[in-house]
């Protein structure tokens, strides 16, 4: 699809067809592009947790406010962030020239070490950038999708076993939306509210 007709198209999808699945084939093909997203010094801070398994799903529902939706679809993605993606630096720039390696590497750890809040922070820009990309990708491919903050973070990582460096950011839902389950476009301010040109105070994008 044109990026045009994905942004018109795609939708929050909580109904989804029971019993659909989704290969390794295809989130192949859908996460060789999500990876493709930007992240703060190409740290690339994400992770993701692909559930398919149906008992986990429903394990995973029960921490999602028993939302259907977690057990409906056909992967349940928890996209995450690694705390200390900046350990990693050195093999990251391995690849580049040394005067850009030289550079870089040092600066990168200068900037985060010894910064959790920071390092949280980036954590979290860098999962939802690619959870926005996760959900485009999909759509991409034919496949509904859904962003969710509606889950216990903490029993979440504890059931599948995160890391302690590595936190959750949000859950996509996967799938095919049920018949009818496709909701119209809600409502969005108009760009002469949301844009302004020079200064927060300065003159509105009229739409």
């Amino acid at each position: 699809m044109e990026f045009s007709e994905l942004a018109l198209s795609r939708r929050s999808v909580r109904q989804y067809e029971p019993g659909v699945a989704i290969g390794d084939d295809e989130l192949r093909a859908i996460f060789a592009e999500v990876v493709l997203s930007p992240s703060s010094f190409n740290l690339q801070h994400w992770r993701f947790v692909v559930v398919r398994d149906a008992a986990r799903k429903q394990a995973l529902r029960k921490l999602a406010f028993g939302q259907a939706q977690v057990e409906h679809c056909a992967a349940a993605i928890l996209v995450c962030g690694q705390l200390d993606a900046h350990e990693d630096a050195a093999r990251i720039y391995a690849g580049d020239e040394p005067a850009s390696r030289d550079k870089y590497v040092p600066m990168i750890g200068a900037v985060y070490a010894g910064q959790p809040a920071l390092q949280r922070e980036e954590a979290i820009r860098s999962g939802a950038l690619a959870a926005m990309s996760l959900m485009y990708a999909a759509r991409n491919r034919g496949w509904d999708s859904g962003p969710m903050i509606g889950f216990d973070a903490a029993k979440v990582g504890a059931l599948l076993e995160l890391p302690a460096n590595v936190v959750p950011v949000i859950l996509v839902v996967v799938g095919r939306a049920a018949a009818g389950a496709t909701p119209p476009r809600g409502y969005r301010r108009p760009l002469d509210e949301v844009v302004h040109l020079e200064s927060a105070q300065g003159a509105s994008l009229a739409g």
